[in-house]
């Protein structure tokens, strides 16, 4: 089973919801990662305990928190008025700003997980062997902007911006090896392989050129499955110029390599620009990257 994707991400009050997907000029969640990528449970062992992060970006750079729940209804299409985090969600401790923990010894889950896998509980070999997709609810919040453009709103008027949304992890079995989580070495920009751009955000581009965006996996990012090698989906977004596709894949449908690379127009105006370039393993792993440019005249 897939775990680890967002099925929903609903913004409370938005000055626009217009915007391309990859242009992110309001609060957004980008991704949510899992570590370890999966929970796994072995007999005798200890409850295992997982670490969720939200790639959760404002492009004012205004700090943002996150707020994680375990759903009490599991359902895998989660209701629009799904209230988890809230008055349908047990909360997950917080271990930062933008991270919490989910922690199976922790008796407070057990009630929800017991009636999560179609009626089944955790112990059940034939549910764990296949595995259970645990249903997360997350909320991110920041201050609402205060660009000279006023920036996005508040929800109802208030002073915060809200996104809302879920994400899921599989709970299986030791029967099976865990997936693990694939990671990005670099995202190079130019063509003929580029140049990595820099950690620090040094790196310069003209204004009103298009550049090649190539993301760079790590050496172990693909893991070998029993359908032959993990395929890598690739998600790139920018607070500024326009990006040519949302989304690139590392393998075709024939199994062939593909490119994985975009283009991005950059904008005509002098200044920072924020990139970030996910990575997918479409298995539940999830990985990300973000770097800093400037642009010149």
């Amino acid at each position: 089973m897939r775990g680890a994707a967002i099925v929903m991400v609903a913004c409370a009050a938005c000055a626009s919801d217009l915007e391309k997907q990859s242009e992110v000029v309001k609060l957004r969640v980008l991704a949510v990662r899992a570590d370890p990528a999966e929970i796994v449970i072995s007999d005798g062992g200890l409850p295992p305990r997982t670490t969720f992060t939200a790639l959760a970006v404002e492009p004012s750079g205004a700090a943002t928190s996150m707020r994680y729940a375990l759903c009490t209804d599991q359902d895998p299409a989660p209701s629009p008025s799904l209230d988890c985090p809230g008055s349908q969600g047990v909360d997950l401790p917080p271990a930062g700003a933008t991270s919490a923990v989910l922690d199976l010894t922790d008796p407070r889950y057990l009630p929800v997980l017991s009636a999560s896998g179609d009626g089944g509980t955790p112990d059940a070999g034939g549910i764990l062997h296949d595995g259970i997709a645990v249903l997360i609810g997350f909320e991110a919040s920041a201050p609402a902007q205060t660009g000279p453009d006023g920036g996005p709103p508040g929800a109802d008027g208030g002073p915060l911006q809200i996104v809302r949304g879920y994400t899921t992890i599989v709970l299986h079995d030791d029967t099976r090896p865990a997936n693990r989580n694939p990671d990005l070495a670099a995202v190079r920009i130019g063509p003929d392989g580029g140049v990595d751009l820099a950690l620090d955000g040094s790196t310069t581009v003209p204004a009103n050129t298009t550049q090649r965006l190539t993301p760079v996996p790590a050496p172990d990012a693909k893991e070998p499955t029993p359908a032959g090698p993990e395929k890598l989906g690739y998600s790139f977004f920018a607070t500024a110029g326009s990006i040519s596709s949302l989304r690139s894949i590392d393998t075709t449908a024939t199994g062939e390599a593909a490119d994985t690379f975009v283009d991005w127009a950059t904008p005509g105006t002098p200044g920072p620009v924020r990139i970030w370039v996910v990575v997918r393993d479409g298995r539940g792993g999830t990985g990300w990257l973000e770097r800093g440019v400037s642009i010149v005249r």
